[in-house]
């Protein structure tokens, strides 16, 4: 793939706010060729992106970088189909093998980022019966999480098989804890296609996005032994007794796809839970983790260009996301309107206090969350003081912010 020219880095730099609520922007930050399937940042905020022709790339600058190639290809959902990190040199990664059409593992290696080597730590054959027939390459689920005692998690799809994931000898329609030695263990079943997973330190459980058929697509909480339900029930259906219920069904399909659990550095979104979608190419905002059934996400980007695939937050509260269309794929940052920022143009200022005003006085509720409906389209940074409300105590905040700031530009 040639590097894009200056020109064509400017003109797409910044997309255009009609894809964002107010306030927010999208930079491209890098365009990775292939089609794009995770994106992680290490503690220095160094960006890696995985392809599903098997390539981890590294963001430099406003390129991405070869660094380690895994022996897979591309093709319906397989491929190298996800990373996370064990350190700022070792990445997990989920891949699946072939042979022809049909695949036969889904593989979980670890990589060493700087050489480029791998070490299997477990393959998970397909067909437990007769490995060499192989399965479908549909629905091998997606990306890894590691919880903060090293265990890696990776979720697997049902290939399609639909009963499979209730049969506990199946690989297929789980989800598996491993150890760093390659031990396995069968953590949940009863999954579709999960593609992705996080793990919330707070419920010290499992977060997972399911995709379910028509009107089907789920976000479980899930613990050690669950059994989500698939192909039982799912969805919205009648819950039964001895399965997990989701915590949030989608109304609609969107296909949820990479997901990250804010860790607090952003001020505008310090907690919930990102996730991106595949249908609706969008990324949401589930503002509140604790509720259940979970509250409605919020769209933060809606109708995007390409495919949104991954999300993640660097250490600092930067939030990247990956795109992908079958011409190539891109990172882009996710910019969240500064604090006090009500009017949405990107600096707080005097002009923001007339519509915090309005803010404060719509009748959408107090909600940062809400600031876009109602009478007044306000952005997330009327919420000046962070507290997850727009109320008086924001103008008073942002009044005392611009004052600091007229203070610090008088000769």
């Amino acid at each position: 793939m040639r590097p894009l020219s200056l020109a064509v880095l400017f003109l797409l730099a910044f997309r255009g706010a009609a894809d964002t609520l107010p306030g927010f922007r999208i930079e491209t930050v890098a365009p990775v060729p292939g089609f794009a399937s995770s994106v992680v940042t290490d503690s220095k905020g160094i960006l890696y992106a995985t392809t599903t022709d098997g390539w981890i790339h590294r963001v430099e600058g406003t390129q991405s970088l070869p660094v380690a190639a895994l022996p897979t290809k591309a093709g319906g959902n397989g491929g190298l189909l996800g990373m996370a990190l064990l350190d700022d040199s070792t990445a997990v990664v989920h891949y699946t093998t072939w042979s022809g059409s049909r695949v036969l593992d889904d593989v979980i290696s670890t990589v060493d980022l700087i050489t480029g080597a791998e070490h299997v730590l477990k393959a998970f054959a397909c067909d437990v019966e007769f490995r060499e027939r192989g399965v479908s390459d549909e629905h091998h689920g997606g990306n890894l999480t590691v919880a903060p005692d090293g265990s890696i998690f990776v979720g697997i799809g049902e290939y399609g098989g639909h009963i499979i994931a209730q049969r506990p000898n199946w690989n297929g329609g789980k989800i598996w804890r491993l150890t760093r030695d390659g031990q396995a263990t069968q953590f949940a079943l009863g999954m579709r296609n999960p593609y992705d997973l996080a793990w919330d330190p707070e419920q010290q459980r499992l977060i997972v996005a399911d995709n379910g058929p028509t009107s089907g697509d789920e976000i479980h909480i899930v613990d050690s032994g669950d059994n989500c339900g698939w192909p039982e029930t799912y969805g919205a259906h009648t819950p039964l007794a001895g399965f997990n219920s989701p915590v949030y069904v989608f109304p609609q399909t969107v296909a949820p796809t990479g997901m990250v659990r804010l860790g607090g550095a952003n001020p505008i979104l310090p907690r919930g839970l990102l996730t991106g979608a595949f249908v609706t190419r969008s990324l949401y905002h589930f503002p509140d983790l604790q509720s259940r059934p979970l509250t409605a996400p919020v769209a933060i980007v809606s109708d995007f260009s390409d495919f949104i695939i991954d999300v993640t937050e660097s250490p600092t509260g930067e939030l990247y996301f990956a795109a992908a269309s079958f011409g190539g794929s891109a990172i882009y940052r996710l910019h969240t309107p500064p604090r006090g920022d009500c009017n949405g143009d990107g600096t707080t200022d005097a002009r923001d206090i007339i519509p915090t005003r309005r803010e404060i006085a719509d009748d959408d509720g107090p909600s940062t969350f809400r600031a876009q409906e109602g009478t007044y389209a306000g952005s997330w940074g009327c919420d000046a003081n962070a507290d997850g409300l727009i109320n008086d105590a924001d103008l008073e905040a942002l009044s005392g912010m611009i004052a600091s700031r007229r203070r610090a530009v008088r000769p």
